[in-house]
């Protein structure tokens, strides 16, 4: 308690401060993101093999689960799809068959054939590893690209927050100590950190999934807002491109093409009711879905002989994942323990990530979202908040009622697949926006001066709590000098 006591006070002291100077707001704001941008180099820079952040001119082989995208730029050179061979051994295989210092153990890939191939998603490959190998003849690690993805996945949710607050209230008069505890809000407390502690090929398949789904949420937004007939035509097609992107990285995201699809249609109808433009957005949006579906089954047919393969069946894995058969059972488990496990209490740094268990898939380390981030109580609110905002603006109506699918549908499809923190991620990031969209959209309503002040304290002592059981569950992760930077780890120490 004396320590979230000093953080609370700190915090206090440092809005009081900031309002002190409300004219330079621009400069507090900025020097707010450096400081997230801050903490997410010190995390990526601190933890699991630390050495291995730079690209380099050569394929870092030697880390768990890492780097596997690197290995496919190499495979295209060679003009072949697999990246290694079957040795015959359960864990191991060559990436090159005449040289032996090249055995490694490639877990979480497929086995096809005596052949490896990597059964991630090809978006990353398309996106990032590949133009950039070919631009700088470098290799880009996961770690590098877990970073820059992240502070872009931080500024995007900033900017969603701004443009969407911006059209249902007046946030000139928000206080500064107030923006900037949301803006630490969004870097620290939405479990972004924990993708950043241990960056590998699972970490940028779901930091590249979200990325994209910002991007296409902030391209449903000028969509809503463009009354050009042209720009719209042009924005429809590079939103449906952008989320069968994100399908590329991760799967389960096939199922927020038909909700943007259903809104961005329902939207064209009620602007115009013409049959013919709505057609031919219709058409626009289905051009990216069906070429890039057909480039996905040619790439799964020559790999496994069949268009719907990806690799799930051939997988090297020690969990017979293809066998598993969800239930609903297991959905039950994991909405519970995805969001109200309670965390446990460790002495060396108070809270830290509880054992799941019971659950066929994902038994990981994690703790209830609710407890990581109460904020999100706030979503209880959200049928009341809709009601008024489609009295309000029809159009933020719609773009705000897609966010809230989303987050349904995501909760909903990761509780079925496991308990795994970064599972957690892809929808706690997403309430967080909500949650601040509609803490903003009530607060400036508020004409009592003192009241104000009381909900400004509030959101201050959520962060406190927040952001300590966020790095007290971060730092519960590795104890071991191993995982740290030697020059961070008796700094940690001291800390914790």
């Amino acid at each position: 308690m004396c320590r979230v006591s000093k953080i609370t006070l700190s915090l206090i002291f440092f809005s009081i401060i900031a309002n002190f100077f409300s004219k330079q707001k621009k400069i507090f704001i900025i020097i707010s993101i450096f400081l997230v941008f801050s903490f997410y180099f010190f995390l990526t820079k601190t933890f699991y093999n630390v050495d291995c952040f730079y690209p380099s001119s050569k394929i870092q082989y030697n880390l768990f689960c890492s780097n596997y995208y690197n290995l496919i730029i190499d495979s295209l050179k060679e003009h072949k799809l697999y990246i290694g061979e079957d040795t015959g051994d359960e864990h191991y295989f060559f990436i090159n068959k005449n040289d032996s210092k090249q055995k490694l153990n490639l877990l979480d890939t497929s086995t096809y054939k005596d052949k490896i191939y990597l059964y991630f998603g090809i978006t990353p490959v398309l996106l990032f590893y590949l133009p950039f190998n070919f631009i700088t003849k470098l290799y880009l690690t996961d770690k590098f690209l877990v970073f820059i993805l992240s502070c872009l996945i931080f500024i995007l949710s900033l900017f969603l927050i701004k443009k969407t607050t911006q059209k249902i209230t007046d946030i000139t008069n928000l206080p500064i100590n107030t923006i900037i505890i949301i803006i630490f809000f969004i870097g620290f407390c939405n479990l972004l950190p924990f993708l950043l502690i241990r960056s590998a090929i699972y970490e940028v398949a779901i930091s590249n999934a979200i990325f994209l789904l910002l991007i296409s949420f902030c391209l449903f937004y000028y969509f809503i807002y463009t009354e050009s007939s042209k720009k719209q035509k042009i924005l429809t097609f590079f939103l449906s491109l952008t989320l069968c992107l994100a399908v590329g990285a991760r799967p389960y995201y096939v199922l927020f093409i038909p909700v943007f699809f259903f809104f961005v249609i329902y939207i064209k109808y009620k602007e115009t009711k013409n049959l013919k433009h709505i057609f031919k957005i219709t058409v626009l949006f289905l051009i990216p879905c069906v070429i890039y579906g057909l480039f996905i089954a040619i790439y799964n047919y020559v790999r496994f002989d069949s268009i719907f393969e990806f690799g799930f069946k051939y997988q090297i894995n020690h969990l017979d994942l293809y066998n598993y058969k969800p239930s609903i059972k297991d959905f039950l488990i994991g909405l519970k323990n995805n969001l109200f496990l309670l965390p446990d209490m460790n002495e060396k740094t108070i809270f830290s990530l509880t054992k799941t268990c019971e659950h066929r898939l994902g038994n990981d380390y994690i703790t209830g979202a609710i407890w990581m981030c109460p904020i999100i109580f706030i979503l209880s609110f959200v049928p009341f908040f809709l009601k008024k905002i489609y009295k309000k603006d029809k159009k933020i109506f719609f773009f705000l009622s897609t966010m809230t699918s989303v987050i349904i549908i995501s909760v909903i499809t990761t509780s079925f697949f496991g308990m795994v923190t970064r599972y957690i991620f892809e929808y706690l990031s997403i309430m967080i926006i909500l949650s601040v969209i509609i803490y903003i959209f009530y607060v400036t309503k508020i004409e009592d001066c003192l009241l104000k002040n009381f909900f400004n304290l509030m959101l201050t002592l959520f962060f406190a709590y927040s952001f300590f059981i966020n790095i007290s569950l971060l730092l519960s992760i590795y104890q071991d000098s191993a995982y740290y930077s030697k020059e961070y780890f008796y700094l940690i120490k001291i800390l914790f």
